[in-house]
């Protein structure tokens, strides 16, 4: 016993970053660049508006008060070096937020609403990546709106949500400043499930859910111009069994357009498969339908004996010629268009609670224990992302999966960010202070699951800490992302001319999908 308890000693314990530091790292991830900005009170919110080769858009919302009344909200307009080009400030009026902010052809728009408990009174500021010089225009929607999609397409900016809990689509010109709404949406009791501008066409697609007569649901999208005219109006018939949950779609191109998305029997809440639809000039040509059950890889984020398991399930089943049923919440990304080939991105996730007790009722003798579950929403929780391709025919060519930990938001979030370069595709998100990535071509895995950490200014900086809620990772241009986020840092040496520090930090990442693996 002796000595085995000597040699149990003698064991190296691993520390949680050691292990960390043992883990794979990409061979095709770079991070040239890095800016900070000081976080000087704990009230300092910022917002990233990507605009392509223009730079980044950086909006500070700072607390701090201005002196003719509102509040101050710094600008600063970073270049694709992340060198700062220009600094500005804008009083917002006290009570108003931002609730949207877009980017058009160099061009960036920033949409602030002047006060919490009057939503039709608006402001949207138009400032260009080369000048501190800008426009503003106060839009007045006449009856209260909950905005919901923000966007912008040649001179219109668009703005969508609910009045009275019915839909609304308002277009506004910024030439003539006149908000028009779009027919076609208020009579209707459906939901916006997104909104989609084609840049080059300056057209936008409206995605609606609409219940059916059989108490069904299904998909309607609407295709518009700028001015707000309707070019075309495709509603899917998805038969009588089934509902359609959920969509994405492509740009309308030459009177062609693709949906995908997610199918169920009976819950409106768990998806069973996912869906894909053709439209030629208005008019459907088919759906097909595919159970998670028939993909290739949909159970790769689990343990390899796990997945084994349910294949094996899935292939008994088949066997007698019943198809596996799995029940899954998805939330859909848009679809990205490469040569041929279309590439669909989920992402599964559940709602999780926390059931807590207590005591009410009121005896002679005071409060008695008696229990109640009352449930405490947590969060939603990321399981894996799942990415498929499909050619002009709606035949799935291939599909992967990308297994998501640690993410928990309180609203539903695109967390996973997917790009492709030739045949590659590669998927990465950012979880503590990690880009964590996965490179696939087709059905094969060209490099794993690897965490690359998010590179400091000096090789001395320490992260003590990091807000969950603010980071993330977002298309720039090209094959360039950038991450973001809030970090506390120590810097024993005091490099920097200072020891500890707290920043809003942005770094450029650069992938390169054509090098060679071993």
């Amino acid at each position: 016993m002796k000595r085995l308890l000597i040699i149990l000693i003698a064991l190296p314990i691993l520390s949680f970053s050691q292990r960390k530091k043992d883990r794979d790292t990409s061979a095709v991830i770079l991070q040239p660049n890095r800016i900070e900005f000081e976080m000087e009170r704990d009230a300092s919110e910022f917002f990233v508006v990507p605009g392509n080769q223009d730079g980044i858009l950086v909006v500070e919302e700072t607390g701090e008060g201005a002196k003719g009344g509102g509040f101050q909200w710094k600008l600063h307009m970073v270049d694709t070096s992340l060198q700062v080009k220009w600094s500005q400030t804008l009083v917002i009026p006290a009570g108003g937020s931002i609730l949207g902010y877009e980017y058009f052809k160099g061009r960036f728009y920033l949409l602030f609403n002047k006060n919490q408990y009057r939503s039709e009174d608006l402001i949207v500021y138009q400032l260009s990546s080369e000048s501190v010089e800008y426009a503003m225009y106060e839009i007045t929607t006449v009856f209260p709106i909950d905005i919901t999609h923000f966007e912008s397409v040649g001179e219109t900016i668009l703005l969508a949500g609910y009045a009275n809990f019915r839909p609304v689509v308002i277009t506004y010109n910024i030439n003539d400043r006149i908000p028009r709404v779009v027919p076609g949406f208020y009579d209707n009791k459906n939901d916006i499930l997104d909104l989609i501008v084609d840049n080059e066409s300056r057209l936008f697609t409206v995605i609606l859910s609409e219940k059916m007569r059989n108490k069904k649901y299904t998909v309607r999208v609407k295709t518009f111009t700028d001015k707000g005219d309707v070019i075309q109006d495709n509603l899917i018939d998805p038969g009588e069994r089934r509902s359609l949950l959920d969509a994405a779609s492509t740009t309308f191109a030459g009177g062609l357009q693709y949906l995908a998305g997610t199918h169920s029997r009976k819950s409106l809440q768990y998806s069973q498969g996912f869906y894909l639809s053709k439209f030629i000039n208005g008019q459907q040509q088919f759906n097909k339908y595919y159970p998670f059950a028939d993909l290739n890889n949909f159970f790769g984020h689990m343990k390899p004996k796990r997945e084994e398991r349910i294949k094996n399930r899935i292939e008994r089943k088949r066997a007698k010629g019943k198809i596996k049923k799995f029940n899954y919440r998805l939330l859909v990304h848009k679809i990205l268009e490469r040569e041929g080939e279309y590439i669909m991105i989920a992402e599964a996730y559940y709602p999780r609670y926390n059931y807590s007790t207590r005591s009410n009722n009121l005896s002679p003798y005071g409060y008695t224990p008696t229990f109640r579950n009352n449930p405490y929403f947590l969060g939603y929780k990321y399981t894996h992302a799942v990415v498929l391709a499909f050619d002009p025919n709606c035949n799935i060519l291939w599909d992967q999966t990308f297994k998501i930990e640690d993410i928990q938001t309180y609203s539903l979030e695109e967390n996973v960010v997917v790009s492709a370069s030739g045949d590659r595709v590669i998927l990465m998100y950012l979880e503590e202070n990690e880009i964590r990535t996965k490179v696939v071509e087709g059905n094969d895995i060209v490099e794993g699951r690897t965490f690359n950490p998010v590179k400091l200014s000096f090789e001395s900086d320490e992260v003590k800490s990091r807000d969950p809620n603010v980071e993330g990772l977002k298309k720039w241009y090209g094959k360039t992302l950038f991450a973001y986020g809030e970090q506390r840092i120590k810097n024993q040496s005091g490099i920097g001319g200072q020891t500890q520090r707290r920043v809003f930090y942005i770094n450029k990442i650069q992938y390169d999908l054509d090098r060679e693996f071993n």
